[in-house]
């Protein structure tokens, strides 16, 4: 099954949500696992890179994904940080967990680095509290690993 995802007018300009969604596309495509949690998803992402001065959202809705340039209606989760460390969330690597599926390494290189982004008060990411399971389901739709 192909993944449905869309760009809202206006979002192909955006290179962060373009980048963004050739990369979901992708991840879908040559890991067709996770399209379970594509299809789980059920939020409204924002994210905001600082540094490029651009933003964007991901409406998920079960199988479906339209990205919008800019912040669309209120997000479930928001995520603010450089573009950099944006994209190392892509990297993030994975371990099996059994029920689960996958969950972030914790010892993993690049989930230390975000770590330490996030202590530093370089990323920030709001609603992650109330929102664990799709913050998680996001990861790994998003991560090249896994």
């Amino acid at each position: 099954m192909e993944p449905q995802i869309e760009m809202a007018p206006g979002a192909e300009d955006n290179g962060l949500a373009s980048m963004l969604s050739g990369l979901i596309r992708q991840n879908l495509e040559d890991k067709p696992h996770k399209m379970r949690d594509f299809e789980r998803l059920r939020a409204t992402v924002a994210i905001i890179a600082d540094d490029a001065g651009v933003s964007l959202t991901l409406r998920f809705d079960r199988g479906r994904l339209v990205v919008h340039d800019g912040i669309v209606g209120i997000p479930d989760l928001t995520i603010r940080a450089s573009s950099d460390d944006i994209m190392n969330l892509s990297l993030v690597e994975l371990v099996p967990a059994p029920i689960l599926g996958a969950l972030p390494d914790l010892r993993g290189k690049v989930l230390r680095q975000v770590g330490e982004a996030f202590v530093k008060r370089r990323v920030k990411i709001y609603g992650a509290v109330a929102n664990v399971p799709t913050l998680v389901a996001l990861t790994r739709v998003v991560s090249i690993n896994g």
